[in-house]
């Protein structure tokens, strides 16, 4: 394994924007904000008993609930994230309180219907497995009738949530009445699932399209639109929040040269990239030391953090043109075992599910295959991507926040920053102000071994090579030498 790793920056993350520099930092940005839609991609699937699908339909119906009421008292101030968090709930965490019973009467409700214990025994068939489009689809079958239950019962309680629902119970009868008719035509389909539910899904979103570019949708209108049109495929994009913990990556190479890199990386040649040393951590991979929380303690005022520096590996990427599979009702990782349990591996009357023995009883392997598949997710990435040859640490905890801006911003040692070099491009101005911070830097650390590089274009080779910045050195006063150790 290469000994040095390199960063591309913009000059302005560096220098007057962000003061990386300065204060030493990696910035660990969200997938959001990450170049690649597909980071972080799962191939989920899911297939289970009848137990985990019952719960899953349970689980939909009290999100749903807990949404539409989070609609109606925000009121267009609402947002789809604001529901977002609503998917780690389970039905012993809502409180003591009128929604504890309207809840309850809202289950009663959804599964006396006869066409879904007939959804979920298809569901629940041996060998029986599906994917995100699927699930969508067979979730918008009932979801007007579970949002028609919801209305029906919050207007019961003199609480009317939306102005108009007109059409809502019709449809809903209509769907769930043609539910077993669906499940027959679509049993035969073997191979062709996949594809059909991708082009149902699809005609789905246009017609959204189509909705929206012809109907102006007021604001006030819009929280309505999500929970009535969007929430079931917002529903499946959610539950993967329930597998595994948030992470975020800071991205290095081992090769400083690529033109490409530098293009979109390096601000187009005009940033500057980092040039770090490796320390050697666990079975001798190379790791880079960061400060952040490395421990806990209590005390009357609750949980206190303690900061050092922790060794963080370097890993390289992945490329493939397949992405990890990862069964959801196996990977439920964010919940405690006694939630777990409640909201997604015991039945109505205590019969535990057949997930669960493969979970629990077994629990040294399943947490090995847990975390090599969490592992996977975070390293790979589509073979287009292969000439990055990309090396990334990463950054994730059960217990810590990285939430903030701030809180995904860790500090380096600076002596382990051996060197920065310039793009093509880098101006005069943004190279005297990087080599200032170095050399305050080196004068208060007792440094003289700081290099600087310049990335040039080679006529001969016809490739960006670099060029050592001999002159450039940073010498210390007398004193300061004598006293450096």
């Amino acid at each position: 394994m290469p000994d040095h790793f390199y960063r591309f920056r913009s000059a302005s993350a560096l220098l007057d924007g962000f003061h990386e520099l300065e204060n030493q930092e990696i910035y660990f940005p969200t997938l959001k904000e990450l170049n690649d839609p597909l980071e972080g991609y799962k191939d989920l699937v899911w297939r289970g008993d009848r137990i985990v699908w019952h719960n899953l339909f349970r689980h939909y119906v009290l999100c749903l609930l807990q949404s539409t009421f989070l609609m109606a008292v925000a009121g267009k101030e609402f947002t789809p994230e604001m529901a977002s968090k609503i998917i780690f709930h389970t039905p012993n965490d809502l409180p003591e309180a009128p929604i504890r019973k309207l809840y309850a009467s809202a289950y009663e409700k959804f599964f006396a219907h006869s066409s879904i214990p007939v959804l979920i025994d298809a569901l629940a068939s041996p060998g029986k497995s599906m994917r995100r489009d699927e699930l969508a689809f067979y979730l918008r079958l009932v979801h007007s009738f579970a949002l028609s239950i919801i209305l029906e019962l919050f207007a019961d309680r003199g609480a009317q949530l939306v102005t108009s629902a007109t059409g809502l119970a019709e449809l809903a009868d209509k769907t769930m009445r043609s539910i077993p008719r669906i499940l027959d035509v679509h049993a035969p389909v073997g191979d062709l699932a996949s594809a059909l539910y991708f082009i149902n899904n699809n005609m789905q979103q246009q017609l959204a399209l189509i909705h929206d570019l012809n109907n102006e949708v007021p604001d006030d209108k819009r929280p309505w639109l999500f929970v009535a049109r969007d929430y079931p495929s917002q529903y499946v994009t959610d539950l993967e929040q329930l597998l595994y913990p948030d992470w975020h990556a800071a991205c290095f190479v081992t090769d400083p040269t690529g033109a490409a890199m530098w293009g979109h990386y390096g601000d187009g040649h005009k940033g500057i990239c980092l040039k770090f040393k490796a320390k050697s951590g666990h079975n001798d991979e190379p790791c880079l030391d960061l400060y952040r929380v490395n421990s806990w303690s209590g005390d009357e005022n609750g949980m206190v953090p303690h900061y050092n520096f922790v060794l963080h590996p370097f890993e390289a990427v992945d490329y493939t043109s397949a992405f990890p599979e990862v069964d959801f009702f196996e990977s439920i990782g964010r919940l405690a075992i006694p939630k777990l349990n409640d909201g997604w591996y015991r039945g109505p009357n205590g019969e535990r599910s057949e997930v669960a023995a493969r979970v629990l009883t077994g629990k040294d392997q399943w947490h090995e295959e847990y975390w090599q598949r969490f592992r996977a997710s975070y390293r790979t990435k589509s073979a287009e991507w292969s000439q990055e040859n990309e090396h990334r640490i990463i950054l994730y905890s059960n217990l810590d926040s990285f939430d903030t801006t701030e809180a995904r911003k860790l500090k380096y040692r600076f002596e382990d920053l051996t060197g920065i070099i310039f793009g093509l491009r880098t101006s005069t101005e943004h190279k005297l102000a990087a080599m200032r911070i170095v050399e305050k830097k080196c004068l208060e650390t007792g440094r003289e071994d700081f290099e600087f590089w310049q990335a040039h274009y080679s006529h001969g080779k016809r490739q960006i090579e670099l060029a050592p910045l001999r002159l450039l050195k940073i010498t210390l006063p007398s004193s300061a030498a004598d006293a450096a150790p």
